[in-house]
């Protein structure tokens, strides 16, 4: 493996280091840190990449430490142990009256939904500051892991699980499919997928919403043909931008047409895709605000 160290090892990864090394078992670690055993994996391969060392041996029968695990085991604790500490002194310092709640969200899939929870929390709680950020979901993963934010509406469950938050299910999203107004298909009602097998798709990034490119991917092939990808957008926004140039098509959540889409027409699919939506937030973090915000969110209809 080369030695190389390209970025900062983040806390989540730690986290998932530690739980292997306890249980010497993916299995189980994943089951205890509730997460998908693939996705842990990726984590710690990620991690030895990052690292330039293999931590742990594996075979079929067993996993083991390697020395560089057993060096690295001892930092990883102490780094966690920190971190915590750093945590629990900064809250107890926090005055009630002068709390804060940050929140981060995608705007594109929660631009309507949030306004309105944070409008009746802020009626019932006038005296905790409220922040919102414009995120993607990678970076409110990033954000969730250093403390940056407090609670993220994440969007889809692929980041959520891999870093191993805390989350609940506020809803579910139908895809639909924005096509040139100029396009044949634009006059119709309802759009089967199966009739665009021709055409060149946009994606939303892969790199900023793990798993919405796969969706877009298994949508088409239960549509009978694999999608000829074109360009991956950063933004919902400029996938708009993009299918109103007239290149090519896209699969979008249906929340993108309160957006304004000039020379765009979004059409429902005879059988649509659908994502759940979560709102996520740090494993085994107390706060007492964000737990208020939650309680709020649930009253309004918006957990499940």
């Amino acid at each position: 493996m080369p030695r190389r160290h390209a970025g900062p090892v983040e806390l989540r990864h730690l986290r998932y280091f530690l739980a292997v090394a306890d249980h010497l078992n993916f299995t189980r670690a994943a089951v205890k840190l509730r997460v998908a055993q693939p996705a842990l994996s990726r984590q710690i391969r990620q991690l030895e990449e990052e690292l330039g060392v293999a931590l742990f041996e594996r075979n079929r029968r067993a996993v083991h430490l390697t020395p560089a695990g057993e060096a690295f085991l001892a930092e990883a604790r102490s780094v966690l142990a920190q971190s915590e500490r750093a945590i629990q002194v900064a809250q107890a310092t926090v005055d009630p009256h002068d709390a804060a709640l940050r929140i981060g969200y995608v705007w594109g899939l929660f631009h309507s939904r949030v306004p309105a929870v944070v409008e009746k929390f802020r009626r019932r709680f006038p005296q905790v500051a409220v922040h919102l950020f414009d995120y993607t979901a990678t970076e409110q993963v990033a954000a969730l892991a250093d403390g940056r934010l407090d609670l993220g509406f994440i969007g889809f469950e692929e980041e959520a699980e891999s870093a191993g938050l805390e989350r609940r299910r506020i809803g579910r999203c139908a895809f639909v499919i924005a096509l040139p107004t100029a396009h044949r298909a634009a006059r119709r009602r309802r759009v089967d997928l199966a009739s665009l097998a021709s055409e060149m798709f946009f994606a939303i990034s892969e790199r900023t919403y793990p798993g919405a490119a796969r969706l877009v991917a298994d949508a088409c092939r239960a549509a009978g043909f694999r999608p000829r990808i074109l360009q991956a957008a950063e933004r919902g926004h400029t996938l708009l931008g993009l299918v109103a140039g007239q290149c090519g098509v896209a699969l979008v959540p249906e929340s993108l047409a309160d957006l304004p889409h000039p020379g765009v027409v979004l059409r429902p699919l005879v059988n649509p895709p659908t994502a759940d939506l979560l709102v996520a937030w740090p494993p085994r973090r107390p706060n007492a605000v964000r737990d208020k915000f939650l309680m709020i969110l649930e009253e309004l209809g918006g957990t499940a």
